[in-house]
């Protein structure tokens, strides 16, 4: 096909889309208003039509991709006119090819058409990366007001077959009718997969049309998301249409792009084969010094592993291909930093160099993104590189820097659970999972002695943590200066009231990747303790966990974890001389497989000994544990109002 032809393809989507336009400007805009407002009295805005409209041939010997997203927008409050700022992004591998962009302004029993102008491109940042491709064209939709309609049309030029997009049957509005349309070349086969559609009406067709097939799915009255606290990212819940291109038929040959897992390894590999094939003598005696003294393999990984998490400086790259191909190691060696795939790179040569070849170069997504590579075989499943290394057969360690504070043989909480896709040399590779490091693993443990002075309580406190834990806590403490330091100390072990206060503390093992941090510390809590007559009324709960942590039964969203984990605290309160136990509450405990708590009371050794202990054993918490939850949370807090009660004798 022709250039000509490419542009006339781009032509006819925006004829495609204005023809909608056309049709608007019949409409009375006082009824289609008050239809919508009656329907909608609570929304800002809706969506009358959102459409995507993808043709998929061919332009002489090469895939030519166009991508037409066109939505028309009926303002319904003045809150809605924020909506006026438009963004429409584009990056190395999708290109805006034309952006045809109106406000339909009510006139009377028609509306006027009002063409925006003016467009502003500028470069993009996204949060945690130092370099990024994307840019985006700015604009302003002009006369936004209740009763106005915008009505954009962005046509993009997709260079790469690899690199479609999904289409999501919901938005930041309610949406009347959804549309989208892939017009495929019969040469050209495609493949799509449906997430989250149960809840929905999706009508699908597909049709052929003379050199094409042309797929298409609709559905109307779709809800829209409400963006909520913790929850994961909108492809856990949204419905949404993953399509992507399998195989490509040219009249000589045919090229596989997404038939099969190994057709993707195919390529990562084709990419990441040719980089350090040369040797570092810097690197090399690197490597020697740190593995000189070690005769254990898994202890040579340990070093090189850690070695790399403490002097290469994690910085993250987006820059079209150069987000796929890792650096080279000895480039990261001399720079001090890297991205994932640099970081990797660097291990697996160094790896490599102590002689060490059963480790691998990994693709894997992290736990913002839904998908499994034997569901979607393309690069929407992957987003992150790391290392993995096998010691013995079936077993495997995944080694991943860009996590500073993690010890050897725990994955980065954000890949737990995850599928990863080892290359295992040029022509093998095999799918394998990261495990979800269990809650033992992941504990805080806390012993406090408390004491009655006056109104107030004195104490000592012991804390130890290891795995997920103990590696947050390090990454907010390190780097701090002493008075900062001292501040979050008290944020940290706060208990009882804002009167609590650390006077001193010491911290072992900070960086001791392999051992429990442990702090001890001095603190106080001032008028603590309630004196009536001769009782003195305390309520040992001073840290109430889970206890703002209900969840709203309006809820939609799942919530996420970082981690499993378990905290088992203690608390000795002397009693006074001269005092004895009038009254300790009743001991309180919930407990599943996925959450619980327990709190007891007893008297040991002239002490009151407290104890409370609480886990969460999940990485999501699904709608269907809402209720129980929430239960635990009632009687939880039940039990954190309890006091025990001290009397003269």
């Amino acid at each position: 096909m022709s250039k000509n032809n490419f542009i006339v393809k781009g032509i006819f989507l925006i004829l495609f889309f204005l023809a909608f336009i056309a049709n608007s400007f019949s409409q009375n805009p006082e009824e289609i208003y008050n239809q919508y407002k009656k329907e909608f009295p609570d929304k800002m805005a809706v969506l009358l039509e959102k459409n995507d409209n993808i043709i998929i041939d061919f332009e002489e010997d090469t895939v030519s991709i166009l991508h037409t997203e066109y939505e028309d927008l009926l303002f319904l409050t003045e809150r809605s006119v924020g909506l006026a700022n438009q963004k429409a992004y584009e990056s190395y591998f999708s290109k805006i090819e034309e952006i045809d962009a109106i406000t339909l302004v009510p006139n009377g029993r028609k509306y006027k058409k009002m063409k925006v102008e003016y467009f502003k491109k500028e470069k993009e940042s996204s949060s945690g990366i130092f370099y990024d491709d994307l840019e985006s064209t700015n604009f302003i939709m002009p006369n936004v007001s209740p009763k106005a309609r915008t009505q954009v049309a962005i046509t993009q030029n997709i260079k790469d077959p690899r690199f479609l997009s999904s289409f999501y049957l919901d938005s930041y509005v309610p949406i009347k009718s959804a549309k989208l349309t892939l017009k495929v070349n019969k040469n050209i086969e495609i493949a799509y997969k449906l997430f989250n559609t149960e809840n929905i009406k999706l009508d699908f067709n597909k049709k052929e049309k003379g050199d094409y097939i042309i797929y298409e799915w609709t559905a109307k009255d779709l809800e829209d998301f409400k963006s909520e606290d913790n929850a994961p990212r909108r492809n856990y819940f949204s419905p949404h249409i993953v399509y992507y291109v399998t195989q490509i038929n040219y009249p000589n040959r045919t090229q596989k792009i997404a038939k099969s897992v190994a057709d993707l390894y195919d390529w990562y590999a084709d990419l990441s084969c040719k980089v350090n094939l040369e040797e570092d003598a810097a690197l090399y005696k690197t490597v020697q010094k740190l593995t000189e003294n070690i005769t254990d393999e898994q202890e040579k990984v340990k070093a090189i592993f850690y070695w790399v998490q403490d002097n290469i400086k994690y910085i993250a790259f987006e820059d079209g291909m150069q987000g796929f191909i890792p650096s080279e190691a000895s480039f990261v060696y001399s720079k001090r930093y890297g991205d994932c795939k640099g970081m990797s790179s660097i291990i697996h040569k160094m790896l490599n160099m102590a002689g060490i070849e059963n480790t691998y170069l990994t693709w894997i997504g992290s736990r913002s993104l839904p998908y499994k590579y034997s569901e979607i075989p393309t690069p929407i499943v992957d987003n992150h590189m790391i290392v993995t290394y096998q010691p013995t057969e079936g077993e495997f360690i995944f080694l991943d820097a860009t996590d500073s504070y993690s010890p050897f043989g725990f994955p980065s909480s954000m890949i737990q659970g995850k599928e990863a896709l080892l290359g295992m040399g040029r022509e093998n590779h095999k799918v394998t999972l990261v495990p979800i490091i269990e809650k033992d693993k992941n504990y805080s443990k806390e012993s406090v002695l408390l004491s009655i002075s006056d109104k107030n309580l004195v104490g000592k406190g012991q804390y130890s943590s290891e795995g997920y834990p103990k590696g947050y806590m390090t990454h907010y403490i390190d780097g701090l200066s002493k008075e900062n330091e001292k501040l979050y100390m008290n944020r940290y072990f706060t208990k009882g009231n804002n009167k609590f206060f650390v006077d001193d503390y010491k911290i072992n093992n900070l960086n001791e990747k392999d051992k429990a941090l442990n702090i001890d510390y001095n603190f106080r809590i001032e008028d603590y303790a309630k004196f009536v007559g001769d009782e003195i009324y305390i309520n040992m709960n001073m840290e109430k966990a889970f206890s703002n942590d209900e969840i709203d039964k309006e809820r939609k969203s799942p919530i996420e974890n970082d981690y499993l984990f378990k905290a088992d605290n203690s608390i000795f309160l002397q009693i006074p001389e001269g005092y004895e136990i009038e009254y300790l509450p009743e001991n309180s405990n919930f407990e599943n497989d996925l959450f619980g708590y327990n709190i007891e009371y007893k008297k040991e050794d002239g002490k009151i000994k407290f104890v409370h202990n609480y886990y969460k054993n999940y990485l999501l918490l699904k709608n269907e544990s809402f209720e129980e939850w929430n239960k635990m949370i009632k009687e939880v807090n039940k039990a954190y109002r309890e006091v025990i009660i001290l009397k003269k004798k």
